[in-house]
């Protein structure tokens, strides 16, 4: 409802609060009391404290960064094992074919997990015959491992990002209720200085541009 940040809507809100308590007897007149200017206050407080969204993004980029680290680390892991079948068996083979990786680079979440998880299942069937190239059982669980650990992040990545869609409904929803608040208590403020204080009167302004320009008669 507002086309500037949340900062803003709270440093405007802040400003706009110090003002209504300087006039709090006029506002009196139109029934907004000192306990609600307070509760103004106080809801402007809790918004200002809610977990940003800048935080939220950037808590889901460190976490994504995380996640491809480790996809990259069980991509080396996987070429090493396929390297060998490779050397082993021949690309052609049927033997090599059933370990049914293909473009390794490409694959992604849950699909690379899968591939790790088929080479660690496969490799351990061949692992006489590839023992020879230096693959060992520590090696095939090292892919097993970072298969639950890839994901692992994966799921946690999902569920930030549900999280932070469900936060930012909420944050903009509170955003535009305070807005509205603030744009009927201000209203009140223009309204009393509107034809007797040009000065108090833009104190009430909420978007430069709509300033009161003309000249007012001081009563």
């Amino acid at each position: 409802m507002y086309n500037f940040s949340d900062a803003e809507l709270i440093v405007t809100a802040k400003e706009k609060i110090a003002f209504i308590r300087r006039d709090a007897t006029e506002f009196e007149s139109f029934g907004i009391t000192l306990e609600k200017i307070a509760e103004l206050e106080k809801y402007v407080n809790a918004f200002s404290e809610l977990y940003s969204d800048v935080e939220a993004i950037y808590d889901k980029v460190i976490l994504t960064q995380a996640r491809d680290s480790k996809a990259e680390e069980l991509r080396v892991a996987i070429r090493k094992v396929l390297l060998v079948a490779q050397l082993t068996f021949g690309t052609g083979s049927a033997r090599y074919k059933s370990f049914g990786v293909r473009t390794l680079s490409k694959q992604r979440g849950a699909f690379l997990v899968t591939a790790g998880k088929t080479v660690a299942l496969i490799g351990a069937s061949f692992l006489p015959e590839l023992v020879e190239g230096g693959v060992t059982q520590a090696m095939l669980s090292r892919i097993d491992a970072l298969c639950d650990e890839l994901e692992d992040l994966v799921i946690e990545q999902q569920i930030k990002t549900g999280g932070r869609n469900v936060f930012y409904e909420h944050r903009v929803t509170l955003g535009n209720a305070l807005y509205t608040a603030l744009m009927s208590y201000t209203a009140v403020g223009l309204s009393i200085w509107e034809t007797t204080n040009v000065a108090r009167y833009n104190d009430y302004v909420i978007y430069a541009a709509s300033r009161k320009k003309a000249a007012v008669e001081e009563s």
